[in-house]
């Protein structure tokens, strides 16, 4: 133990305490990405998410017959369901490049873009920049949305339903809705909306922006992220759900 020289004995001094290092902002990320990772594989590991694709292509496949029942010859309608079910291949390797390609980057790009946007604005501004305080704050609030994917995928397993939500979509009686609605209140989820309150909130106390502009920046990213979910929802659906019509 260490000691210092006190009228000439050496008095017994405690070590210093060690300061703390906060976490790297590469680890937050790869926390993240990981647990984005380990629970979209969990969905896959357990039959959830085949089962839904599946169920879809056989809608398609079913339309396609009821469409065309005494229009065409019952060997055309045959093949046309045939080949409405071999693309079901294609459509799990669509959906596998989201679940583990473009949901992990959308944390990435997250991350970046409201940073990037906080720091840019409060450089024209004056205010302080803090562009990687911004970045880290920012890295760390994306594990809202990773809790949300969290507690989905537990009640999905938990309840064995692949129908699971935790947005407005519950609000929904039991029904058949445009599918433009049901994908809009999809997004309306309570971790989606704590997490962007999280985001506009961490870069008014930092000072770098203020609050109402603050709002403004993450609503506008809200929204933007929300239109590309829909869209591509509305695309796959109905591409899955009737692509091959029997001619």
């Amino acid at each position: 133990m260490a000691g210092v020289a006190v009228g000439g004995e050496r008095v017994p001094t405690r070590p210093a305490s060690k300061v703390r290092e906060p976490v790297k902002l590469g680890t937050i990320l790869a926390i993240w990405v990981s647990l984005t990772l380990a629970l979209h594989a969990m969905v896959w590991i357990t039959g959830f998410e085949p089962k839904s694709l599946a169920d879809a292509v056989d809608q398609g496949a079913a339309r396609a017959e009821i469409s065309r029942v005494g229009e065409v010859s019952d060997d055309v309608i045959r093949k046309a369901i045939r080949l409405q079910r071999d693309t079901l291949p294609f459509w799990q390797t669509i959906s596998r490049l989201g679940d583990f390609g473009v949901e992990p980057a959308i944390l990435l790009l997250r991350t970046i873009s409201v940073a990037t946007l906080f720091a840019a604005i409060a450089a024209l501004t004056g205010r302080p920049i803090g562009f990687m305080a911004g970045l880290r704050a920012s890295a760390i609030v994306q594990g809202v949305w990773v809790l949300g994917l969290a507690v989905k995928v537990g009640l999905t397993i938990v309840l064995r339903r692949p129908d699971v939500e935790t947005s407005l979509a519950l609000l929904l009686p039991s029904g058949r809705y445009p599918a433009v609605l049901v994908l809009l209140l999809r997004q309306a989820d309570p971790f989606v909306f704590y997490g962007w309150l999280a985001l506009a909130w961490g870069g008014w106390r930092r000072h770098q922006v203020n609050l109402a502009t603050a709002l403004i920046i993450v609503l506008s990213m809200a929204l933007g992220e929300t239109m590309t979910r829909v869209g591509c929802g509305l695309i796959a659906g109905a591409g899955m759900r009737l692509s091959i019509m029997p001619r």
